[in-house]
């Protein structure tokens, strides 16, 4: 990016804000430390308590109890055990030290009160460096508590750890359901605060996803050595990390099918004067503005969901590229890892292949036409066959094309004509005034060519009979239409406006 480009990208994001003004400069010391698996263990476990389970009050006791639990349980306690009670030394006092070394010399090493040490010390190096601090309460003690940016990030980092993908339909439901109608209009501000939150939630997670497809295919390429780890990295993890919330959103959970809705609404609260001075008198509460200021972020705020939306269509048929191309990759290397034998072909494939990685030496030798090698030699060059030239079909001579489609008109227009169609469905109808389309008979591709008249003639508004659809479909073998009821006509005209009903028809393979 150029110079100038990088000024106007920063004039319209705005100055970078000041992390370390919100949070102390050593907050993830003790998650780049040797000892990162300890500190981490020890604060996942003290936010699930505090966060993710029956409410309860975490004391200090508690605390240095599990930490004593995570030093115990940590591979670290029994790798690297001397350097663990070297840090727990620190810890004590010095006549601590000397009755302790006094004892290693009788009774061996106190392995509770060095744990203890080295809990106390774990836990005090969370506190000071901004994670945890601790208040008393009357009658209870001295109360863990996260402070609230530690909290936030903590959530986060658990995300991670525990390898959760979001849920885009999630995020596309919960936008349309923010700028609803009903909803934005008790509330305008919060559900536009709201909506672009998700918005760009589902923007970013859109984006990693894409990127995502890239990892996965070039981690197949370079490091998915056998058919087992291509399945496992195919099928396990790609269709945990990509496919599972993707496959709904291109299929059940549509994306296109809120996009529409959504673009929609967009518009509708652009021309809504009194929503959107709602919302902007909320954007100058809530952030402190100028009632003007405020305006021009609801304003701005609109735009900036319009555009996201607008770039969907591009961002998934990128992830759909991306995503067919890694099917192929998979499916070409399982192959060939598969058919890999002690045959000639496979050890040039081997070969060639291990040229093109670059991670072959360099190689000197000549190539010769195979006839030269011996008389004998059995290897016959390929040969190239004509492809065959497109011909034209040719007309019959001395039929009249003319005459001809008349004649296959008139007799579809015998077989469907409006009176047949009704005298059929006075006798399907008989005595009842009407019928579920559910008991007609679809036994072939006349049957099914007779319903396709009877519907239509059925909604024109013009025939002794009506067809009222619902909103189900009914499926007989190869054929697919609407469910509805044939009724016998009362003055009453079927509309012609009603819903787009479909009908198709199934192909075997």
């Amino acid at each position: 990016m150029s110079l100038t480009g990088y000024i106007i990208v920063a004039s319209v994001i705005g100055p970078t804000p000041g992390l370390f003004e919100r949070i102390p400069r050593g907050l993830f010391g003790p998650l780049g430390d040797p000892y990162a698996e300890l500190y981490w263990e020890l604060l996942s476990t003290l936010y699930t308590c505090e966060f993710e389970r029956e409410p309860f009050v975490v004391l200090r006791p508690v605390a240095i109890e599990i930490a004593e639990n995570a030093i115990r349980s940590s591979s670290l306690w029994t790798e690297r055990r001397a350097d663990l009670e070297e840090l727990a030394r620190e810890e004590v006092s010095l006549e601590f030290h000397e009755d302790r070394e006094r004892r290693l010399e009788t009774d061996g090493p106190d392995e509770n009160t060095v744990v203890r040490a080295l809990a106390r010390r774990l836990t005090t190096r969370l506190e000071r460096s901004g994670w945890i601090h601790f208040q008393y309460r009357s009658g209870q003690g001295e109360i863990m508590s996260f402070h609230p940016y530690a909290a936030r990030i903590l959530e986060t980092l658990l995300r991670v750890a525990r390898d959760e993908e979001p849920i885009f339909q999630g995020l596309v439901h919960s936008i349309a359901a923010l700028l609803d109608p009903k909803a934005f209009a008790q509330r305008p501000g919060v559900s536009l605060a709201e909506a672009k939150r998700n918005t760009l939630e589902l923007a970013r997670e859109l984006k990693i996803l894409e990127r995502n497809i890239h990892l996965f295919t070039q981690r197949l390429l370079d490091q998915a050595n056998t058919a087992a780890t291509i399945l496992a990295e195919g099928i396990d993890r790609y269709e945990h990390a990509i496919l599972a919330n993707y496959h709904r959103l291109k299929t059940i959970d549509n994306v296109y099918r809120q996009r529409s809705a959504i673009l929609d609404r967009l518009a509708a609260i652009e021309r809504g004067e009194q929503a959107l001075e709602s919302a902007a008198e909320w954007y100058a509460m809530q952030h402190r503005l100028e009632i003007a200021q405020a305006r021009a972020s609801v304003r701005a705020d609109l735009h900036l969901l319009r555009s996201h939306f607008d770039a969907i269509p591009d961002l998934v048929s990128e992830i759909d590229a991306r995503n067919a191309r890694f099917s192929g990759v998979a499916l070409r290397k399982l192959r060939y890892l598969l058919r890999q034998d002690r045959r000639t072909e496979t050890q040039l494939e081997f070969i060639v292949g291990t040229l093109a990685r670059g991670e072959a030496p360099e190689l000197e030798f000549e190539v010769y036409r195979c006839e030269l090698l011996s008389d004998a030699f059995l290897y016959t060059p390929p040969t190239r066959r004509p492809k065959t030239a497109p011909q034209v079909l040719a007309v019959p001579v001395g039929i009249d094309r003319e005459k001809v489609y008349k004649d296959a008109a008139s007799r579809v227009q015998r077989l469907f004509a409006r009176r047949r169609i009704e005298e059929f469905v006075r006798e399907f109808l008989g005595a009842r005034s009407s019928a579920s389309l559910d008991e007609l008979p679809i036994n072939g591709d006349q049957d099914y060519v007779r319903l396709v008249y009877l519907i239509g003639y059925g909604m024109d508004g013009s025939a002794s009979f009506h067809f009222d659809p619902d909103t189900g479909r009914l499926n007989k073998g190869l054929y697919g239409y609407p469910s509805g009821r044939l009724a016998r006509s009362r003055n009453r005209a079927a509309s012609r406006d009603s819903n787009p009903w479909t009908l198709s028809r199934t192909t075997q393979n």
